[in-house]
């Protein structure tokens, strides 16, 4: 399995930091352009021909916002011509719960791509019908492509059914490690406090990328008990970045980063953004170019910050939304944005109000 990236130590990435943006708090109209900016990009990305993973990437970023702007995208990716987005829009608008989109799902049920089927059986359970939920269990167990049993695994887990543990116990004696760890990620986010624990476990002593995929799946939890977990990984990376022989982990920083922010700790933010900027790979390792490895840090950080949801993280944002040439950093900091926004959003009417009157001023029409 590819390793996750690593950076030289922190002095060499903070020289390269353009740190902590000076948003007010107060300042609703730079927000609201943010957001706007956010939604344009995300707008392009979803019509993104080049390449599907790009629109899949976009297709999620619109759930950011409650905005029913994204809305309409998110319903044309059913329609699109390759199975990994009509998979990210079924599974997006089946956790949102969209009847609008609900005789497209049963559309998608005959799709000539049994991921996609299965994420059309997720749709439909999600809004109340369960008339197909069991098929997703010969798919989780007996069918004979791996990648359509990872995503049964990955749809089963997010259906909110306890009683799905014990199905996906099963799966973990499946010979491909990724149903296992989809598995084992589906049974932590229904509550099986076994599964947390050993995600813990391998997050505590795997490597790289199984590091990061742990930490990431423990985060989606959003589980109290996974903090002490966080903060350790988060402290090993700072005291190695102290040792000039040591080469610590940056992704697995991010990751960390990322799970205290979805509790709702604020624990790394400076790091976060200074790895928008990050831009120092290992250079010896074949099988990782080294500008996969700045992509998925990059990427990384956008999450982290998105998590958190701190104004200052803004500016950082911003310039990666509209300066970096990689489109899937662009889409990926477009998110973070509208994550931010969307959580000051929910603090108050008051920002909804000077929301509205923003969009006034831009639009050079006078208040009423």
């Amino acid at each position: 399995m590819i390793r996750s990236a690593i950076c030289v130590v922190m002095c060499l990435v903070l020289t390269s930091c353009i740190g902590v943006g000076s948003v007010d708090p107060t300042a609703s109209h730079s927000r609201y352009t943010y957001r706007r900016e956010a939604l344009e990009v995300l707008k392009r990305a979803a019509a993104y021909r080049a390449n599907p993973a790009v629109r899949a990437q976009a297709v999620e970023a619109f759930s950011k916002t409650s905005a029913q702007v994204g809305l309409p995208w998110i319903r044309a990716a059913l329609d699109d011509e390759h199975p990994g987005v009509r998979f990210a829009a079924c599974m997006v608008l089946g956790t949102m719960r969209d009847r609008v989109a609900e005789s497209r799902f049963r559309r998608l049920l005959d799709d000539a791509d049994d991921s996609v089927r299965v994420a059309a059986v997720f749709a439909l359970h999600r809004l109340g019908d369960t008339t197909h939920t069991g098929q997703l269990a010969s798919d989780l167990l007996d069918h004979s492509d791996a990648a359509v049993r990872r995503n049964a695994a990955m749809a089963i887990g997010r259906l909110g059914e306890p009683g799905a543990i014990k199905l996906l116990a099963r799966a973990m004696r499946d010979e491909d490690d990724g149903v296992q760890f989809h598995a084992l990620e589906g049974m932590a986010l229904l509550g099986a406090e076994e599964a947390r624990r050993q995600l813990a476990f391998d997050a505590n002593s795997g490597v790289g990328s199984d590091e990061v995929m742990s930490l990431n799946a423990l985060a989606d939890t959003r589980n109290p008990l996974c903090r002490e977990t966080f903060f350790y990984k988060l402290g090993a990376y700072r005291r190695d970045t102290l040792d000039p022989g040591a080469f610590p982990s940056t992704e697995v920083a991010m990751a960390a980063i990322r799970g205290l922010g979805l509790l709702g700790i604020d624990d790394g933010l400076d790091l976060a953004v200074c790895a928008l900027r990050f831009n120092d790979p290992r250079t010896e390792d074949p099988d990782d170019p080294p500008a996969g490895q700045v992509l998925r840090v990059r990427q990384m950080a956008a999450a982290a910050l998105g998590a958190i949801g701190d104004a200052k993280a803004l500016p950082g944002l911003a310039e990666q939304m509209r300066s970096n040439p990689d489109p899937r950093v662009q889409v990926s900091a477009a998110g973070a944005i509208l994550a931010i926004v969307e959580k000051d959003r929910k603090r108050g009417l008051p920002f909804i109000m000077a929301d509205r009157s923003s969009a006034r001023k831009d639009s050079g029409t006078k208040n009423p």
